[in-house]
């Protein structure tokens, strides 16, 4: 079994194209090969907002209806200025996602002096069949949110963009929907 904090999600970036105006962004006019891929300062933290619109832990929420970060707790950085935010906080953090898996067995002897054995064993993953979902979008807390759904196998009318949205259609790497409560039965016999 693994407990552990849910993983970190990184601060909003600024929209206001600052390392461009600066010549050092990925802008033809700059050419600088040092940013791999883009250099962005973070959105400004505002005292007092919380950071999520519902607990990601607490599995009340419809992540096809819900926005689950709340856009209010970041404000973009000025034209021409370097956002005060850090990359990173500690309490900015999507659910706990735990690992649990068993096994149960035990081993018959068949022959006497124990040189013919038979190994039963049963192997759970995810046991308790737990849900999670994939991190939800930090993209732009100041942009717009769809709920027009482009694809026919997901609800009609549910969300399909927006900061905080958690893309339901293809799960999380594990333990996700897709990934439900699996087992398998395992004999051995040795001699």
């Amino acid at each position: 079994m693994r407990y552990q904090s849910g993983q970190l999600l990184i601060t909003p970036k600024s929209n206001n194209n600052f390392f461009n105006q600066l010549g050092r962004g990925v802008s033809p006019v700059a050419n600088n090969p040092a940013v791999w891929g883009g250099a962005n300062t973070y959105q400004n933290l505002v005292a007092g907002q919380p950071l999520f619109s519902v607990d990601p832990n607490c599995h009340c929420f419809d992540p096809t209806k819900q926005l689950v970060l709340n856009p209010a707790a970041w404000t973009d950085a000025g034209p021409g200025q370097f956002g005060t935010s850090a990359a990173y906080y500690e309490n900015f953090r999507w659910q706990r996602q735990p690992a649990e898996s068993m096994s149960f067995g035990r081993i018959f002897p068949l022959a006497r002096e124990g040189k013919v054995t038979l190994n039963v064993r049963v192997e759970f993953q995810n046991i308790f069949n737990r849900t999670f979902y994939g991190t939800p979008s930090t993209t732009n807390p100041q942009g717009l949110t769809f709920r027009t759904n482009p694809f026919p196998n997901n609800q009609p009318g549910a969300l399909s963009s927006g900061y905080g949205f958690v893309n339901t259609l293809g799960g999380a790497p594990f333990g996700s929907p897709e990934n439900p409560r699996t087992g398998q039965f395992v004999a051995r016999i040795q001699f």
